[in-house]
């Protein structure tokens, strides 16, 4: 809310037990989403890790909202309310006061009987529940669509790129607001040969199998946008993994996706990786690649030693 740099703030704090183990910290995702952001010199981001209870005071300061907040140790748990204070504080930052939020892979769900606002479906333009066939895919390498019309956030990308081992969901059901960003067909044919599912995922199977659930062998949404009231929401499932997170078109999406939420308009090109900035460290953005062009002295000395 202040100078040229849009203001963002990551809203964390409880994530299942696949996203903050032993192994994998949720700081890791917020780590990732910060250096992401804030290398194009578009946004400076604040995290707060504890956002239950916030209110509009605090909200006030902020340009777009990043939720990453499940309110759930697993799958199947029911999640904890972020609270009526809150809720209806990120209500009004959306719907009344213009700004914007992006939901973040796991944070669109929300189950009927969690008691979560119905309106932070309509804020998202689509629901997220078993109630609808929500499930993620059989982790494996997937391609995955920017359709046709193009987005202002996905103009100039590449029609298709792969995915590996990511928390493909699908089974998102879409009000007729939404624009859809990102697709994948979903085919029985892969669900069949990995012997789905997963008993950590909990899933609606209807009494036909799983070649009746809503929306299989179509394109399925991954990313969307969504205006609702004065201001714009953007879900984006995909984010997992970190090779996700080093794919151009992700990258792209993803900061694209948080610029028009908070804007309405996308200002952003993908990260330059051709001549000299192929040398640039992810996130490619920025940093200086001239140590790496051996054309100049003070590089071929550093190379030297």
């Amino acid at each position: 809310m202040s100078g040229d740099k849009l203001d963002v703030l990551i809203a964390t704090g409880r994530v299942t037990v696949e996203h903050d183990n032993e192994h994998r910290s949720f700081r890791h995702h917020t780590g990732m989403l910060i250096t992401l952001l804030e290398s194009t010199g578009r946004f400076r981001v604040r995290v707060l890790e504890e956002v239950r209870g916030i209110g509009d005071e605090l909200l006030d300061r902020f340009d777009v909202v990043l939720v990453m907040y499940e309110g759930r140790d697993d799958y199947h748990s029911p999640a904890e309310r972020l609270g009526d204070t809150t809720e209806q504080a990120l209500l009004r930052f959306v719907r009344e006061k213009g700004r914007g939020v992006l939901w973040f892979h796991g944070s669109s769900v929300q189950e009927p009987d969690w008691g979560f606002p119905e309106e932070f479906d309509r804020m998202r333009g689509a629901t997220l529940s078993r109630t609808t066939g929500l499930r993620p895919r059989p982790q494996a390498e997937v391609t995955v669509r920017f359709p046709e019309p193009r987005h202002a956030v996905t103009d100039g990308l590449p029609a298709e790129w792969a995915v590996v081992n990511d928390d493909v969901l699908t089974g998102a059901r879409l009000d007729p607001s939404a624009t859809v960003l990102l697709t994948v067909f979903d085919d029985v044919e892969t669900y069949r040969r990995a012997g789905w599912p997963n008993t950590h995922t909990p899933v609606d199977i209807p009494p036909g199998g799983i070649e009746d659930l809503p929306g299989m062998d179509t394109d399925q949404a991954l990313a969307w946008t969504n205006e609702w009231g004065a201001g714009r929401s953007v879900s984006i499932v995909l984010g997992h993994d970190w090779d996700t997170f080093r794919k151009i078109p992700f990258m792209t999406l993803l900061v694209r996706g948080v610029e028009w939420a908070a804007t309405g308009e996308v200002t952003l090109e993908p990260p330059e990786r051709t001549g000299a900035a192929r040398w640039r460290a992810w996130p490619y953005y920025d940093g200086d690649p001239s140590r790496f062009d051996r054309a100049t002295p003070a590089a071929a000395a550093a190379v030297r030693h």
